[in-house]
């Protein structure tokens, strides 16, 4: 028989860790597409430490395949940053996997349908999981449609980073500043070094990214004590809920952290709870700002922003193909129903769900990893692992 064609869109770590999984199955043709280069997203964050160690952050099949391969492993409860995560396992893994699958590099997925089969024909034609796939993609030699069996969409939320604006909307003159604006976390004490010291600086967002900047930004005014620090976030309470005995260590020090931070307890950094950016306008080489607070409208005027805001996932690719989305979060809708009935409690404690909570009205087409997630930004890759590990059942 022919092996089913499965196209895995994404060579993060789980596009990198689903082809692992099934790379050696005779049965599979797999084809891993890449918008950039393997592990890009990553690279953005080579700088970055996890506050979870490396055994939470590599899966059995793939400490398998490099052991087979006499590649070391890291100890497992030291705590990578994103450049030994990628240069000491995720690339390494791919290696691994070369001979078994084809990578297809700098080649974007534009959009995944049916071959001849439209999205309404959902009662006009039965046999729409017999129809192949048809993806839209665009690589180094111009734009071209494929085929597959199975679609994994394992593409991730980085491309996408949320508006900062009220209500989730980009703040007024956003998109024209977007070029000029610092997404994701700075890497302080390299590339962004001179960028940062001695400015004053507008940061935004609360989530574990935020507290991770905001601790790089101390660090730095410990060099540069004229660097000044304003830190708007979208809560009038302290930002984070501490977790009793926290079994991960550094989250529980950048949560502490940033509830200090939040009190006014580090000199040169300004707490502004309860603010949304309403307007950004370029001046010179500065910013000014207008700020939406409880009390009215606040306006300041900065060097640098620093949007941690969080991210979105882009549906548009799967527009074509019927996909249940919840009107919350924009993931496919029974993991969210999952998650929303274990909302509250810790990360590390919600469960992935069944191989159910993976399958969409799409039959043969899976959303995996943080997309899965939708707006939600508690997505772990030990949960992705599960997810994956739950992929030979649907599979057949």
């Amino acid at each position: 028989m022919t092996p089913r064609r499965i196209a895995i869109l994404g060579a993060g770590p789980i596009g990198v860790e689903t082809a692992a999984l099934l790379a050696d199955r005779e049965d599979l043709d797999i084809h891993l597409y890449e918008a950039a280069s393997p592990g890009a997203h990553v690279r953005r964050w080579d700088h970055v430490q996890f506050f979870s160690p490396w055994e939470m952050n590599r899966s059995p099949w793939g400490e398998a395949r490099l052991q087979a391969s006499d590649t070391p492993l890291p100890d497992p409860a030291d705590y990578p940053t994103g450049a030994s995560y990628r240069q000491e396992y995720l690339q390494p893994l791919l290696n691994t996997l070369r001979p078994r699958i084809t990578l297809h590099e700098e080649t974007s997925a534009l959009g995944v349908s049916r071959s001849a089969a439209l999205k309404g024909d959902l009662l006009a034609n039965p046999h729409r999981k017999e129809v192949p796939f048809l993806l839209h993609v665009r690589g180094p030699d111009g734009e071209r449609y494929d085929t597959a069996d199975v679609v994994i969409d394992a593409t991730g939320v980085l491309s996408n980073p949320a508006g900062m604006g009220p209500g989730g909307l980009p703040a007024l003159g956003e998109q024209a500043l977007n070029g000029e604006l610092l997404r994701g976390i700075p890497d302080v004490h390299g590339t962004h070094r001179e960028l940062l010291a001695s400015q004053r600086i507008l940061l935004l967002g609360h989530g574990h990214s935020a507290l991770t900047t905001l601790d790089g930004l101390l660090k730095l005014r410990e060099d540069h004590g004229d660097t000044q620090i304003i830190w708007a976030f979208r809560t009038d309470q302290e930002p984070r809920d501490l977790i009793a005995d926290d079994p991960l260590p550094e989250r529980a020090r950048l949560d502490a952290l940033g509830n200090r931070a939040a009190r006014g307890e580090f000199p040169g950094v300004l707490p502004l709870p309860g603010s949304l950016v309403k307007r950004l306008e370029p001046r010179g080489h500065s910013v000014a700002v207008t700020l939406t607070r409880q009390d009215g409208d606040e306006s300041l005027q900065v060097d640098r922003v620093i949007a941690n805001v969080g991210y979105r996932p882009d549906t548009s690719l799967y527009r074509e193909l019927q996909v249940h989305l919840c009107y919350a979060s924009d993931g496919p809708m029974k993991l969210a129903a999952s998650l929303l009935s274990q909302s509250g409690g810790d990360c590390l404690a919600v469960d992935a769900g069944g191989p159910e909570t993976l399958q969409n009205p799409e039959p043969n087409f899976f959303i995996l990893g943080a997309k899965s997630y939708g707006r939600n930004s508690n997505f772990l890759l030990r949960t992705g692992f599960d997810q994956i590990a739950q992929l030979p059942s649907l599979l057949g």
